[in-house]
């Protein structure tokens, strides 16, 4: 219904122009770039320049890497999101990339990243051996003889279990030339505190060596490692440690400080030649796709028609040497989906692309579910002041900020759309931050009751029957849009005996109950049995065409009028609407009983209370505005596209300019 129409575009120009060509091509968004066969070699020229623009890329990303996590940005990223970005032209971006060494600068900041990364390892393990030394104090001897020894003697550390100590000391009492031969040396340790661990030293003789470490091992003494460097004592060791680590942090904090210089100096202009290195390489990227001769390059491209003639001009205007031709694409060609709605519908463009585009020739279901999505949510989140709270975060935000992107719009503006069906369905409820006026401004009582017209918190069967009622209608809506998209394809039979005989089932035998049950005049319950019929009948008919015998025919029509479980499966999922507006209710219920509790707290309940209840609705807020997209989402995806819609196209995507930091000026 709204997919733009596309012409399919293909310019032939000389290979002098191709710079010219590809930066109208890229700078109007309009144009995504048709591929060349698989056997075909990309122009050299367009290879080289792409090579070129991918190895400035790769500098610019290293930059910032690196130097993000030393840069103040003075734009938010989320300003930044919303289009609070510097506006410069390509020219700008052009000579920005020229005057600045990136080179240089990836030099300059790798020398002070590797500097860092050795000075931070160098703390890492000075700080590890200050530990080990703060264990090692009690060790009186120099620390050589455990990591050299002498000609005679060695000495070594280690911990113990606490119970393994009295077992240490006497296997080494027990022999009298160890107990000559050897001094043990314990740390402090208080018996009553019930140490875990112990650190005990040993000096011994080079003769004993073997036996000294057997026994200690037999007894649970865990030797350390003490660093080959350590020569004097633990206490002389530690202070010769410290003095280094505030050497190394010295040097570290001169580095990052040189770092947040680089940063400071650089950043902006690296954010911009980001965009412009990104726009580059994606430019060459595409144009790499088109076909050459040794003067002459060909690209073709898909174009929106409304956009043709606007891009023809402006080529033109470079050299009348350009040849560019457009054609409507060929029966068996299937271009990609760009979908073209009015401002009303356009928002609602962004759940059709979560799903699947149409095919280029289907039908848009943009403005089909738009009405109902609408209605969904708002039942769902089913809150006045909560729809109040969203109106005033959306003013707010196009308050403040006047250049936010086309994308980012529109999916602004879909929860603007639905916190009007919101504040609908809350009036007409009455929910205004669940039960607050019947809580908090009892004055305001008759004015709301007077505006109810459902009650889900007391009545909840007449909201089911609503949600029940508005799920036929959709999944019907659903079966129609599929009959009606046969018949333009000439499937007249399909479109009867596949959509349009559920159709008569399914109203037929909500007509037939209703009028049964004395909800509509008698005459109902004679049309909707007559349409039921009508209906089970075309289906069983339809399921067995085809089949070879009547036997197969029969059980084919039985197995397929057993399907309409699965209908009747599909209208009870509306019952989510219910359950989720009736759990917004009650969730704010027990927000403001909340708040009226802590509101008895003696001196200080109304600020209790007042942030009880403003917390509680926030939190409320952002957790039903989830439910209240998912859900109506799932209707749509599930139930309703279930019925017409499989998707299946392939997106537009054009060639354009990359503004993640900055607006390129036309």
């Amino acid at each position: 219904m709204a997919v733009s129409r596309l012409k399919k575009a293909e310019l032939y120009y000389h290979k002098s122009l191709s710079d010219q060509v590809a930066g109208i091509l890229q700078e109007s968004g309009a144009c995504q770039i048709i591929g060349t066969e698989e056997n075909s070699s990309a122009p050299k020229e367009m290879t080289e320049q792409l090579n070129l623009s991918s190895e400035y890329l790769a500098d610019v990303r290293y930059l910032m890497r690196t130097l993000t996590p030393y840069f103040n940005d003075p734009v938010p990223a989320l300003d930044r999101m919303l289009g609070e970005r510097p506006e410069v032209s390509m020219q700008d971006l052009k000579n920005l990339s020229a005057e600045k060494d990136l080179k240089n600068l990836c030099e300059i900041v790798r020398n002070n990243e590797h500097g860092l990364a050795e000075v931070k390892l160098e703390l890492s393990q000075a700080k590890a051996n200050l530990n080990l030394l703060e264990n090692l104090k009690f060790f009186p001897f120099q620390l050589s003889i455990v990591t050299e020894g002498t000609k005679t003697v060695k000495g070594l550390v280690g911990s113990v279990k606490f119970e393994n100590l009295a077992g240490l000391k006497g296997a080494l009492g027990d022999f009298s030339k160890y107990a000559k031969e050897t001094e043990l040396v314990i740390s402090d340790y208080d018996e009553k505190k019930n140490p875990q661990e112990v650190y005990a030293g040993l000096i011994y003789s080079v003769d004993i060596e073997k036996e000294v470490l057997e026994l200690c091992a037999k007894n649970g003494l865990s030797l350390i490692d003490v660093p080959a460097e350590f020569k004097d004592t633990a206490q002389n060791e530690t202070e010769k440690l410290n003095l280094l680590i505030s050497e190394s942090e010295k040097r570290e904090n001169d580095l990052i400080s040189t770092l947040k210089d680089l940063a400071s100096e650089n950043m902006p202009d690296i954010q911009k030649l980001s965009d412009y290195y990104n726009s580059m390489a994606g430019r060459y990227q595409e144009m790499s796709r088109s076909l050459d001769t040794e003067c002459t390059m060909l690209t073709r491209f898909w174009i929106p028609t409304q956009e043709a003639e606007k891009l023809k001009a402006k080529l033109e205007a470079i050299s009348p040497e350009i040849e560019l031709n457009y054609s409507d694409p060929a029966p068996d060609e299937e271009p990609p989906t760009l979908l073209n709605n009015g401002s009303l519908v356009r928002p609602f463009n962004i759940l059709t692309e979560l799903y699947s585009p149409p095919v280029y020739r289907g039908i848009d279901p943009t403005p089909l579910l738009a009405p109902f999505f609408w209605l969904f949510f708002g039942m769902c989140l089913g809150d006045a002041g909560y729809a109040l709270v969203m109106m005033g975060t959306i003013w707010f935000v196009f308050r403040k900020y006047k250049k936010i992107p086309l994308g980012i719009k529109d999916f602004i503006m879909l929860f603007a759309f639905a916190s009007v069906s919101t504040f609908i369905y809350g009036i007409i409820s009455g929910s205004f931050f669940g039960n607050f006026i019947d809580s908090f401004v009892p004055i305001l009582v008759p004015l709301k009751n007077s505006l109810m017209l459902v009650d889900p918190m007391t009545n909840p069967m007449q909201v089911l029957g609503i949600s029940l009622l508005l799920g036929v209608i959709h999944l019907m809506f659903g079966l129609l849009i599929a009959a009606f998209d046969k018949f333009r394809h000439g499937e007249v039979i399909d479109a009867i005996g596949n959509d349009l005989s559920w159709f008569f089932l399914i109203v037929g035998l909500c007509l037939f109950g209703v009028g049964f049950g004395g909800m509509l005049p008698p005459h109902f319950t004679d049309i909707g049995r007559a349409m039921a019929i009508i209906g089970a009948v075309v289906i069983f008919l339809y399921a067995g065409k085809g089949k070879p015998g009547i036997f197969s025919k029969i059980i084919s029509g039985f197995l397929a009028l057993y399907g309409s479980t699965s209908y009747l499966g599909d209208i009870l999922s509306y019952s989510r609407l219910l359950a989720l507006g009736f759990g917004s209710a009650v969730i704010g219920m027990v927000i403001n009983l909340l708040g009226g509790l802590a509101a008895d707290i003696p001196y200080i309940g109304w600020v209790v209370a007042v942030i009880v209840i403003v917390g509680g609705h926030i939190f409320s807020i952002l957790i039903n505005l989830l439910g209240a997209f998912v859900h109506p989402l799932r209707l749509q995806y599930v139930e309703f596209f279930g019925k017409f819609y499989t998707g299946g196209g392939e997106s537009f995507t054009p060639l354009k300019l990359s503004q993640e930091f900055v607006t390129v000026k036309a």
